[in-house]
């Protein structure tokens, strides 16, 4: 078989797809793998595990119909030449152009993942924003109609295109977890008999881009209430700008620097090395997540969780949920409700104030790693459904018990 993976961004093809793609070698499949653009570590790692890259023009952005002509066309010729047995496709763009276009190439098979729907579909506040939702609607119905299989990171999703009636009949339609992590890569850190955790010296950390509806600025402002009480706190920030709307300016984030709230430390490449140093790991988003890659990266390590009750975030944190104020708190870290950041200061007190919980809590962040989101069983689902694997050998209840006191009921194959 001769898969064709097409996404939007390509460091997402090592970094969230990377051990998909060696897997799809791994069971004899010619792999070609198409983005905007042609970085040549991507080259480099696809010419190691024996697949090839080829970039088509693409721009990283909301559906432009009048300027994405461009890509349409090129996916239509980078098609016809590779003529491949399947595509998967994954990010907004690529699944509402490329399903469709490579049905009109003549592709004999089409794999959908929607890895998080992030602003398209969030209650629009003007017409323009309307509008928008209208068309993206219409073309994610169209797309879908032109896919064999569909993929979705979380059972939010799945019931909000259930109830928009965007998932056609007929097609299975599956839940994967996230991306799932890499449990080597990622390696547990035990934080039991840590001198710093045992003297209240936390160090929280987000990693995001640094956008606004990710919570970095929830996370500062938390952070300055917080070392009012507990000045030895340490706050990291972990996360290149972002040209976004969305952003959060240069200015404003050192201004935080400069007020001794938090360090900043940009883009880092390591991030195992970086999440080895921190002690609790924060992502107060309310973006539509699939599940936030860098809090699975945070869970394999073995880190506290302390995120929002919110889509494909709540899914990082396990129940069962004890009430703690506004928050919930669960096995493995807090759930608070969004944009609060009286709430977020209030579960950061919590872990200062009993500083005992922490390892504890890191010890179940981990296993929920190896028994959920091990990118192993996540990319079992994946080459099962569309013939190359195994079932996946997890219960069903499993699943279903992660943040079960929020999570819609599986609706989905």
């Amino acid at each position: 078989m001769k898969i064709l993976v097409l996404t939007a961004d390509a460091n997402t093809l090592i970094y969230h797809r990377g051990d998909l793609i060696r897997d799809f070698a791994a069971q004899g499949c010619e792999v070609v793998t198409s983005a905007a653009e042609d970085y040549p570590h991507v080259r480099d790692f696809m010419s190691r595990i024996g697949a090839r890259h080829v970039p088509i023009r693409m721009v990283r952005s909301r559906v432009n119909l009048r300027k994405d002509w461009v890509t349409w066309l090129d996916m239509f010729r980078l098609f016809r030449h590779e003529r491949p047995d399947a595509l998967f496709a994954y990010t907004i763009k690529s699944v509402v152009y490329g399903c469709v276009v490579a049905r009109l190439a003549g592709v004999p098979r089409v794999y959908a993942l929607l890895p998080g729907l992030g602003f398209t579909f969030v209650k629009p506040e003007t017409l323009k924003q309307a509008a928008v939702q209208w068309v993206s609607k219409l073309l994610h119905r169209l797309a879908l109609l032109c896919s064999d299989v569909i993929f979705m990171q979380n059972r939010d999703d799945v019931r909000l295109f259930t109830e928009m009636r965007l998932l056609p009949p007929g097609v299975p339609v599956h839940v994967t977890a996230g991306s799932g992590v890499n449990l080597e890569e990622y390696p547990h850190v035990p934080l039991t008999g840590n001198a710093d955790i045992a003297a209240g010296k936390l160090r929280f950390v987000l990693v995001s881009r640094l956008l606004i509806s990710k919570g970095v600025r929830v996370f500062a402002e938390a952070a300055r209430e917080v070392k009012k009480k507990h000045p030895q706190a340490e706050f990291h920030l972990v996360g290149p700008f972002d040209p976004n709307p969305n952003r959060v300016e240069e200015t404003e984030v050192a201004g935080w620097v400069r007020e001794g709230i938090l360090t900043h430390h940009g883009m880092v490449r390591d991030i195992p090395a970086m999440l080895k140093t921190m002690h609790v790991f924060c992502l107060p988003t309310w973006y539509r997540e699939g599940v936030p890659h860098a809090t699975l990266e945070a869970l394999s390590t073995g880190l506290p969780i302390l995120t929002t009750d919110s889509v494909g975030a709540r899914e990082c944190v396990a129940g069962p949920f004890v009430p703690a104020g506004d928050n919930q708190r669960g096995v493995n870290g807090f759930l608070c409700p969004t944009q609060k950041v009286e709430a977020l200061a209030a579960a950061m007190e919590a872990l200062l104030s009993h500083p005992e919980q922490v390892a504890p809590m890191g010890m179940a962040s981990r296993r929920l790693a190896e028994e959920v989101f091990d990118v192993r069983l996540v990319d079992q689902i994946i080459l099962h459904a569309i013939g190359l694997g195994k079932p996946d050998p997890r219960p069903a209840e499993l699943l279903d018990s992660v943040s079960s006191a929020s999570c819609s009921p599986p609706v989905a194959a």
